[in-house]
């Protein structure tokens, strides 16, 4: 059996220098005024494509928590969850494992340029990129319930833009 995959990448973040000033360390970035805005419009557009989202699952770091935020407006009914697993440097095939002890679609909030050798490890068996995560762009991947590398296949990828060009007014 099948099931679907969305890896998303965060939405714009404050540049680290800011942050550094603001006296916070690069975990604890947050999104701009603007990212925000963007990233809600994108998720009410990913709610559009996508009927439902059962678990999502961001990395701990502020700003994937806050793009995880955005999107649970959309998806109210996922379940949330952080993951260390997801945070930058993440280790591709512990991701994979993890994946396959939950059922259901899950949408995964994370970082460059981790998500797109991840995809390309999922799709190919070999961590490269595949796609450019532009931030807020999400990738869906269809794949086994039970993955092994390069079993996954790209069924759609869409920048920010696109997914705020599908969102009804709000």
């Amino acid at each position: 059996m099948n099931r679907l995959v969305l890896v998303i990448r965060h939405a714009e973040a404050e540049e680290p220098a800011h942050a550094l000033i603001a006296g916070r360390s690069d975990a604890h970035r947050e999104l701009t005024k603007d990212g925000r805005r963007k990233m809600r419009a994108g998720a009410r557009g990913l709610a559009q494509v996508m009927e439902n989202v059962d678990h999502l699952v961001s990395s701990p770091l502020v700003r994937a928590v806050q793009t995880a935020d955005l999107l649970a407006e959309a998806f109210p009914d996922a379940k949330r969850q952080q993951h260390a697993g997801l945070s930058p440097g993440f280790s591709q095939p512990a991701l994979m494992g993890w994946i396959a002890r939950h059922k259901g679609t899950l949408a995964l909030v994370g970082h460059e340029p981790d998500l797109s050798q991840w995809i390309g490890y999922m799709v190919t068996g070999e961590p490269r990129a595949l796609v450019l995560m532009k931030k807020g762009a999400c990738c869906c991947l269809e794949m086994p319930d039970s993955p092994l590398a390069g079993e996954a296949h790209i069924v759609w990828h869409m920048p920010l833009k696109h997914l705020r060009e599908l969102a009804p007014e709000a």
